[in-house]
């Protein structure tokens, strides 16, 4: 029998369900290339573990985790970093640090971004980076091009971000009905702004018992605020992200004020549509790799072809979609394997299950 992995990912858990649809599909396209019988090891990014939230990258000592507390990386195979812009900074200082020890153990940065148009790495971020054991793959091109100006020789690759493989198909839906997925202002760094939420509200008040809707909150601050509005359209919640996964594969069509949500749509074949400020450069940067499979629309126009859209329309799309997430998967599976053939030798099954 080959011998079990020990592969650390850095992740949160009970946060943003966005950064465990990054995780899932990370972790489904390692199976198909390694098999799914590995022991896996969070390095969690949940920001009420840190002295400091996101400024601090000591971890609290009055909170029990089931996670990693200090990057021991004796026993560790393979590290890897799960998207999201938090894959560098203090939250991951000490796993720098402490690879920084170990050269030996490749490094898979897999469908990172960035919160600005400018992403600085500090020299020992740079010292792992540069290693030839190391793949970068980024979700947005100006990182991408961002990342190789900074590092020796350019390695950094665009591609779809790894959420786009967390969902699956489960057919097409014998019934229309649009899933509307909310975010409120209130929550730090899960917030949108006052006025997007208001522009939501207007357009969910004049849908409510016009079209077939749900209304779908992540993060229990926004199931709260809108479950109390009394609107018909029934609101949907999980703390559990594969719940949200099953339950966003039901729909025939989605609007997202989230990144994340909108990509897990997209992940289960479903048609889906970004809503956002103008000036969210972490979405409109990550949207690029999808080109029209995932349209950035004000709200009036979002709810508008929600409501025109025809099903064969609808139909169309979703087939678009699963050709561009099969030839997309390839890709990435191809870099990885080669990747993981190299630098993790007898890892990776002689005939690897595609997805």
């Amino acid at each position: 029998m080959p011998r079990r992995l020990n592969i650390l990912v850095s992740s949160t858990r009970q946060w943003n369900p966005d950064d465990e649809f990054i995780r899932t599909g990370i972790k489904r396209l390692l199976a198909s290339l390694i098999g799914p019988d590995h022991n896996w090891v969070l390095w969690n990014r949940n920001p009420d573990l840190f002295y400091n939230r996101w400024d601090d990258g000591r971890m609290r000592t009055d909170f029990l985790t089931n996670s990693l507390r200090d990057p021991a990386l004796d026993q560790i195979d393979l590290v890897v970093f799960a998207g999201t812009p938090e894959w560098t900074g203090p939250p991951v200082d000490r796993v720098y640090r402490t690879l920084l020890t170990f050269p030996q153990i490749p490094v898979l940065v897999l469908g990172v971004g960035s919160g600005g148009d400018t992403h600085p790495l500090a020299d020992h971020e740079i010292a792992v980076l540069d290693r030839e054991n190391v793949l970068i793959t980024t979700r947005s091109p100006d990182l991408a091009d961002q990342l190789n100006s900074q590092l020796c020789q350019p390695k950094a690759i665009p591609l779809p971000c790894p959420a786009f493989y967390s969902g699956q198909f489960r057919g097409w839906p014998d019934h229309r009905r649009h899933g509307i997925i909310v975010q409120s202002s209130g929550t730090a760094n899960q917030q949108i702004s006052e006025t997007l939420v208001q522009d939501l509200l207007t357009a969910l008040r004049a849908a409510d018992t016009t079209l077939p809707l749900d209304i779908i909150s992540f993060y229990i601050d926004e199931f709260m605020r809108f479950s109390r509005l009394g609107f018909h359209s029934p609101c949907i919640y999980s703390y559990e992200p594969d719940d949200l996964l099953a339950a966003l594969s039901q729909y025939s069509l989605l609007i997202s004020t989230r990144l994340h949500g909108a990509i897990a749509g997209l992940s289960a074949g479903v048609p889906s549509i970004l809503i956002a400020d103008a000036n969210n450069f972490r979405i409109r940067s990550t949207q690029r790799l999808f080109g029209k499979l995932l349209p950035v629309l004000t709200v009036p126009e979002a709810f508008n072809l929600a409501r025109h859209i025809t099903n064969d329309e609808l139909h169309d799309r979703s087939q678009a979609i699963q050709q561009f997430q099969a030839e997309s998967f390839a890709q990435l599976s191809g870099l990885v394997n080669t990747f993981l053939k190299k630098y993790l030798p007898g890892a990776v099954r002689d005939s690897h299950t595609e997805r």
